[in-house]
């Protein structure tokens, strides 16, 4: 419980300095300047910094205090933390950078000395290198930033947090254009209180309505994707922008917060379980918040939006836009248009999108007459206005008129201010308004819809879900596991594996001899595939290890021989292997099922299509594990090809019920096994009319 750091009444400031250029000095100068409270500079250098009286030490105050902030250097920071314990201080805010953040082991052995002792001491700390955090609404302006004092501290109702204090602060400066804010917060290294404790605090805080996460990484995945879940629950809309995804951007991310970013497809699975709202750009993050800060509490009342404007040309981008992103823009009904044509002129399109023509301009009466009238349509669940114009001396009073009509209106309403002077003239008036969404961008706008009508979805779907997960339930006999030589089992005990869990197999049979592998193939019945079985080969096909199609007991033999031959060329140390006959899959669509854990977010499981598709296309969809029919389905259908499994150019369909059931079952099986498997890959999957089969696996153990 962190409440009493972010709603601190008492903040004393170590390191406190009268030069503006330290950190301490502007930590003081913010607080004294915004923070209702009482705030209290130590340093022993000084009796006074900036018109208060500074303490030798934090024992020395003599009275009950909330938390500390401490600017000093890396190596003072225990010595500060000791004082505060004997001050009873139970929280505090590290500035001072020199930890984790090196990127070295030594930094992050002295940040692990820092928590140990922290912990010892009945400390909670934020940090260490953490910018601090503004609770706007009652001015605690704990904050390293000098220019934080010229903020003017407009409240509202969106939290920002994050690792990064600067990013979050630029998102903060949006103030100045009238932006409401409830909190910003920094958690720099995130050595205790971490994202997954601020989330928590934030859906107890009633002045916050959206939460706005940006970050690299956390320490403890699991506990993220916890958080971010009760934040669902609770309906408390968190918008994600997740940095660190490429290559070199993990790397940037190992030296910025001394944590290794984790995979974004996990990443992008466990905001899709818990209902996080993922955004892909920075400048996406505050307009979406700031649009969940209205609507994420109003349950869309149709699939569609209504768009309306004074210029044609912004209309006919916003209906290519919506069918971009696949956003519906239904016509207005019959009582809709008659009101719409007896306020506009006869040369006004009245559809949707609608265009109400320059003369909309002239009666401003007219323009709020229009928009209630859209509103007012049930065939939409919310109204998107498309602002072109920042001139004219009308232009306020328009903006004040419209921001009325918006608090009056049936359904919610987006202002899209699509002029290049973003603050142009009214654009304050909408900015500041507690009634609409502004979005600068049609694009952003209508993803913003999207994503609403995408995470209402998912609040109703995520009872039955979690009941289905829970009742598929089951456990694999942990003696199967034990067999394995090496680090992964062979083929043929890795499908008994999987088999446990009712993934269907091939039927084989493992020989010693050529002569015991013809009989196995004529048992078997022909065509039959004859396979390389040994725990050390993991990738059969890339040594030449797997012959298909063997059609006669002659055949069987040459495959032996291929077998011996690539075997010894390619694996000349290999002691022993055997041969594998199995039954020969009649050609279908080649589909691929994975398990894995990734080390951020836990197990998962990877579906899609297999073969040549996957290195081309990877058209491929990551869950958490385990995870429901439900997710599992939704997330085939949004894959490219999906429509092949549908039957196309007069094929049949495919049996898509049975690849449903198995990724089911694989998912089941690496999230009950996550202790002993690293990794379960059940490819191909050979998906026919009538049943899928896994003709290949392989699981790799811790």
């Amino acid at each position: 419980m962190i409440e009493s750091l972010i709603d601190a009444k008492t903040i004393a400031v170590v390191g406190a300095s009268p030069k503006g250029s330290s950190f301490g000095g502007a930590v003081v100068r913010n607080l004294k300047k915004h923070f209702s409270g009482t705030v209290i500079p130590v340093n022993p250098n000084y009796e006074e910094i900036d018109g208060l009286q500074s303490y030798r030490s934090l024992e020395a105050i003599g009275l009950p205090v909330d938390c500390v902030g401490i600017a000093v250097p890396a190596s003072q920071v225990p010595a500060v933390l000791a004082d505060a314990a004997k001050a009873n201080i139970k929280f505090a805010i590290l500035f001072s950078s020199g930890f984790a953040d090196l990127g070295t082991d030594d930094g992050r052995k002295s940040q692990a000395a820092l928590v140990d002792l922290a912990r010892s001491l009945g400390i909670r700390i934020l940090g260490p290198n953490c910018t601090g955090f503004v609770n706007v609404h009652t001015g605690a302006a704990c904050h390293i930033l000098p220019s934080v004092v010229d903020l003017p501290m407009n409240k509202g109702s969106i939290a920002v947090i994050g690792q990064s204090g600067a990013l979050g602060y630029v998102i903060l400066q949006a103030m100045h254009r009238g932006v409401g804010f409830s909190k910003v917060i920094s958690t720099g290294n995130s050595s205790d209180i971490d994202l997954a404790d601020v989330i928590d605090y934030l859906v107890r805080d009633d002045s916050t309505k959206s939460i706005a996460l940006v970050f690299e990484s956390v320490p403890d995945g699991a506990r993220l994707i916890s958080a971010l879940g009760r934040a669902f629950v609770a309906g408390k809309p968190v918008v994600v922008y997740k940095i660190g995804t490429s290559e070199s951007g993990k790397k940037a991310a190992l030296s910025h917060s001394g944590m290794l970013a984790g995979n974004a497809a996990a990443y992008n699975a466990a905001f899709a379980r818990t209902g996080a709202i993922q955004v892909f750009n920075f400048e996406s993050l505050l307009e979406t918040a700031h649009f969940f800060s209205i609507y994420g509490y109003i349950k869309p009342k149709s699939q569609g939006v209504g768009v309306i404007s004074g210029s044609g040309g912004s209309v006919v981008m916003a209906a290519d836009k919506a069918d971009e992103l696949g956003v519906a823009l239904p016509q207005p009904n019959a009582e809709t248009v008659t009101k719409l044509s007896s306020l506009l002129p006869s040369f006004a399109a009245i559809a949707n999108p609608a265009d109400m023509t320059a003369e909309s301009v002239k009666d401003d009466s007219m323009y709020a007459e229009c928009l209630k009238a859209f509103a007012g349509d049930d065939q939409f669940a919310s109204l998107i206005l498309l602002m072109p114009s920042a001139h004219g001396h009308n232009a306020i009073p328009r903006a004040n008129l419209i921001d009325r009509a918006a608090r009056e209106m049936a359904a919610p309403m987006s202002l899209v201010w699509i002029n290049e002077w973003h603050e142009g003239v009214g654009s304050r008036v909408y900015d500041a308004s507690p009634n609409m969404a502004v979005f600068r961008s049609i694009t952003r706008c209508m993803t913003a819809h999207k994503l609403w009508f995408d995470y209402f979805d998912r609040k109703q779907a995520r009872a039955s879900q979690v009941d289905e997960v829970s009742a598929q339930a089951r456990r694999a006999s942990p003696n199967l596991l034990l067999r394995g030589r090496g680090t992964t089992l062979s083929e043929r005990e890795s499908k008994e594996f999987v088999a446990t869990y009712g993934v269907p197999i091939t039927r084989d049979i493992c020989v010693s001899t050529v002569d015991e592998a013809v009989s196995a193939a004529m048992a078997i019945g022909f065509p039959v595939v004859v396979k390389v079985e040994s725990a050390a080969i993991a990738h059969k096909t890339e040594i030449g290890g797997v012959v298909l199609n063997v059609l006669d007991a002659d055949q069987v033999r040459s495959a032996c021989a291929l077998i011996d031959q690539a075997c010894e060329k390619h694996c000349p140390d290999l002691e022993s292997y055997m041969y594998s006959v199995q039954e020969m899959v009649p050609a279908g669509i080649e589909m691929i099922v994975g398990g894995k854990l990734d080390p951020q977010v836990g197990p998962m499981v990877v579906y899609g299509f297999g073969g040549v598709f996957v290195e081309v296309l990877k058209d491929v969809a990551v869950s958490l594990a385990p995870a429901s029919r439900h997710e599992i389905e939704r997330n085939l259908k949004a894959l490219k090809l999906f429509p092949l499994l549908e039957g196309v150019r007069g094929k049949k369909s495919c049996d898509v019920g049975a690849y449903v059931d198995l990724i089911v079952n694989v998912s089941h099986a690496i999230a009950e096994n996550q202790d002993a498997i690293a990794e379960i890959d059940v490819n191909p999957v050979i998906l026919l009319e009538d049943r899928c089969v896994a003709v290949d696996s392989l699981v790799a153990l811790k």
